[in-house]
């Protein structure tokens, strides 16, 4: 998987996700890490909470995400960075049924 560093530097950087697995369970920590490297800076912790409320990224019982919520959310911050809006970028993901789609 790969993204580009969203920051403000100069040069942009690309930041590289790797795996072990496909379904390899992601932490709550990694998921907030991941965030951190394409912004290219710390993320606070409402910062992250609210971008996963808007794009429906849920913890599943264990308290775990999967690889499919950290490449959503990789696609969101680069939308973001884009100057995309929440709802452009869930248009583009989700067609028509973007507003049918439970948060």
């Amino acid at each position: 998987m790969r993204f580009v560093c969203v920051s403000d530097a100069s040069q942009a950087r690309a930041v590289e996700v790797l795996g072990n697995s496909e379904n390899a369970p992601v932490s709550p920590f990694q998921l907030r890490e991941f965030a951190a490297m394409v912004r290219g800076g710390p993320v606070l912790s409402g910062t992250l909470r609210t971008w996963r409320k808007r794009i429906g990224i849920k913890a599943n019982a264990a308290g775990f995400y999967t690889m499919d919520d950290l490449r959503l959310l990789g696609r969101y911050l680069e939308a973001l960075a884009a100057g995309r809006t929440t709802d452009q970028f869930l248009n583009q993901e989700y067609g028509d049924y973007a507003q049918d789609r439970p948060a």
